[in-house]
């Protein structure tokens, strides 16, 4: 029988969010499995079903008759009845994939998730084309650390319902997790730009910085939901990732408009308003949020910084000590308070406390500028002096930075502008001012291959992937031009390396399968070009390769 009965679309229905449990919301879907057969709750004793279901199934042992009491056990929480309700009718209708199945959604909420993990295989096996078994299956390999497991019932799942909210949650978290930032984006690139669906891709386009892209989905998605807070909130990070603080702030101007009182939207205001320094709008905000909850480490926090930019030491000291207290390896309020004690020349508490953020991880160079002062306060000059010298260095190596990402942004205008000689130049200064970064070595290499300059090319592509391997992109281009050059063994190389960096990347499995292929490795290169067309069922180039390699005689005598 079919899984399409009325207990299986209520089941596909109903799931609330949970972010640690293995299943969502169970408990409410059998309570709607329960209601949808009609039947009030009544009082009964162990595994003693409504007697209407109970006859039913006596006179009629069908395999619908044993859903209706299951379902009503599970929709009681009586999960252990339910269990042997769905046992017992398999034993006469073993080839019913939703039996299967409802055992084990019983199993695992009576918490033997181990014994459903065959019965999922069985319901999945009788019925391939259904998504709901796949999907439990998924999460509870996700659950038992088998990755690659539940990556492949995902991708089924995907295959059956390519638009599945719930696959495509689960699975770009589970690649999240992972820190997959390219299988995230090549699973939800073409998915609907739902609230949590968007801040995901938006997620792994900021951690891989492509932060235009990223305020591309957030603002898409705005469109659909323009007072959402979570999207506010992820596309507040990639405004200040890229400083575009003026926006931030009109996007929190708006959120608090269309949210008037709610902390959700008046904190993340907060926030930014003191990023910016409008202090004026700042502390008025800050001192009614810290009425409301005058003990918030992080509302104490921003008022301290605020407190102390308008002047106000003797307050701006209490609440960071109190938010200090409170959450004491936060190094941010360690550094502000440590500022303050400067100012009031209390220089031994200043110096524990700067010393203290620096260890916590304080990178900034003026955390060693006020530890400094701090010491020379307390008539250190020597350690004052090497404190003095630390702050220089890295305001050097920040100021170098800003000068690199300037030189770089102006050369990706030039461009895209067509003058490539231009961004040539202006990549290589970059380049020279950070020399460790990848990124800008990667992007000359671009500019150097619309030059022609091949030779230059693959030289900065030598240096991109030996500064970071995992620059998918960089490993990409290396394998090609390898290619290109007759290097098949070097390019397979690079082109693994890419796929394994980005295992989402569908054009660098093609590009491997391409390569494997002309080296002989057959198996291999099916292999490859099977990827390609799990991530991409569509794609014709992984068609016309796979027909190729199914059609080459060489192909089909080294098939196994």
């Amino acid at each position: 029988m079919a899984m399409t009965n009325n207990a299986v679309l209520l089941y596909s229905e109903c799931r609330e969010r949970s972010e640690m449990g293995i299943l969502r919301g169970l408990g409410i879907c059998w309570i709607l499995l329960a209601a949808g057969i009609g039947l009030a709750a009544q009082t009964h004793s162990a595994c003693a079903g409504p007697r209407q279901l109970t006859a039913n199934l006596r006179a009629h042992s069908t395999a619908e008759n044993a859903i209706q009491l299951g379902n009503w056990f599970a929709g009681q929480k009586q999960f252990d009845c339910a269990t042997d309700t769905f046992r017992d009718a398999l034993k006469t209708n073993p080839d019913s994939a939703q039996l299967n199945y409802l055992e084990a959604l019983a199993l695992v909420e009576s918490g033997h998730s181990g014994s459903a993990i065959p019965l999922l295989e069985n319901s999945i096996r009788l019925e391939p084309g259904v998504d709901t078994p796949r999907l439990l299956l998924a999460t509870l390999y996700a659950h038992d650390g088998q990755s690659s497991l539940a990556d492949e019932q995902w991708k089924q799942a995907l295959i059956i319902d390519p638009k599945s909210e719930i696959a495509l949650e689960d699975y770009s978290n589970a690649l999240l997790v992972r820190k997959d930032y390219a299988g995230v984006i090549g699973v939800l690139q073409n998915a609907p730009r739902t609230e949590v669906l968007a801040i995901r891709l938006a997620q792994a386009l900021t951690a891989l910085n492509y932060l235009d892209g990223a305020n591309a989905v957030l603002l898409e998605a705005m469109k659909l939901s323009p007072d959402s807070l979570p999207l506010a909130n992820a596309e507040s990070v990639v405004l200040i990732k890229q400083r575009s603080y003026p926006e931030a702030v009109k996007l929190w101007e708006y959120m608090t408009a269309h949210h008037p009182g709610d902390r959700g939207a008046e904190l993340p205001y907060l926030r930014v308003l003191v990023l910016t320094e409008h202090n004026d709008l700042a502390r008025p905000l800050g001192l009614k949020l810290l009425a409301q909850t005058p003990h918030d480490p992080e509302v104490l926090y921003l008022n301290g910084v605020v407190d102390h930019a308008v002047g106000d030491y003797a307050a701006s000291k209490a609440h960071l000590e109190e938010a200090v207290a409170q959450v004491p390896d936060f190094y941010y309020s360690r550094y502000h308070l440590g500022v303050v004690l400067v100012s009031l020349h209390e220089w031994k508490e200043a110096r524990e406390n700067l010393e203290k953020a620096i260890a916590l991880g304080d990178t900034e160079p003026k955390a060693h500028y006020e530890l400094a002062m701090a010491l020379r306060g307390l008539g250190e000059s020597e350690q004052a002096s090497k404190e003095l010298k630390e702050f220089q260095d890295l305001k050097k190596d920040e100021s170098d930075a800003l000068e690199a990402a300037s030189r770089a942004a102006q050369a990706d205008g030039e461009l895209t502008a067509g003058k490539v000689q231009e961004a040539i130049a202006h990549y290589r200064e970059a380049c020279d001012a950070e020399p460790g970064k990848a990124s800008y070595k990667f992007r000359l290499s671009l500019a150097l291959h619309k030059a022609g300059d091949l030779e230059g090319e693959r030289a900065q592509l030598e240096q991109t992937v030996k500064l970071d391997p995992d620059l998918a992109a960089a490993q990409r281009e290396l394998g090609y031009l390898l290619a290109r050059a007759g290097d098949a063994d070097g390019a397979v190389e690079h082109f693994k390396m890419a796929v394994n960096a980005a295992p989402g990347w569908v054009d660098a499995w093609i590009n491997l399968a391409a390569e494997l292929a002309v080296e002989a490795h057959f198996s291999e290169a099916r292999e490859a070009v099977a990827k390609a067309l799990t991530l991409d069922p569509g794609n014709a180039q992984a068609h016309k390769l796979s027909d190729r390699l199914a059609q080459d005689p060489a192909a089909q005598q080294a098939q196994p």
